[in-house]
């Protein structure tokens, strides 16, 4: 078991925690191909334990190490991008989250690879209120109560990957 004992680093690109360093690398579509999404890869790596009472889901055997991190990495990408939404002012509902040209980031991990941090319109509005916006994840869950700032408008070119 991986113990993960102090923040380290928080800035708007990067976020290190003892053993584990999560870095921003742009923006996407949620449906871009080309990198996997946090959820999906996690859900690969377990298994469903029948020992117990309620079934419920284990990693893989030799895959323990790995599930942790990434369950960890899922967590601090999400601090990571409430500081970045924060610092740049970007501000978007669920609906461009999920189907927007830039509305889904893409972080990496380590050297496990880039993800797909993705989430539902509810996670997503609840990014925009802990982000300053709103005072409820409702303010931005299904549509902008605001003129929505997308990536595009804000961000250098080279975070924004088709």
């Amino acid at each position: 078991m991986i113990k993960y004992l102090s923040m380290k680093t928080l800035t708007e690109n990067l976020i290190e925690e003892d053993g584990l360093k999560i870095e921003f690398i742009g923006w996407t579509n949620s449906e871009n191909p080309n990198y996997s999404e946090f959820y999906d890869v996690i859900r690969e790596n377990l298994e469903e334990d029948n020992e117990k009472p309620v079934s419920h889901y284990v990693p893989k055997t030799g895959k323990e190490d790995y599930v942790e991190v990434l369950r960890r990495g899922n967590q601090l990408a999400e601090l990571l991008l409430i500081n970045r939404l924060f610092i740049k002012g970007i501000k978007f509902d669920g609906p461009y989250h999920q189907d927007g040209e830039y509305g889904c980031p893409l972080v990496k991990v380590n050297d496990f690879g880039i993800f797909k941090w993705t989430c539902s319109f509810r996670s997503w509005g609840g990014m925009m209120e802990y982000a300053g916006n709103g005072l409820s994840y409702c303010d931005w869950a299904w549509e902008s109560p605001e003129t929505p700032v997308t990536p595009d408008k804000v961000e250098e070119k080279n975070f924004l990957i088709k």
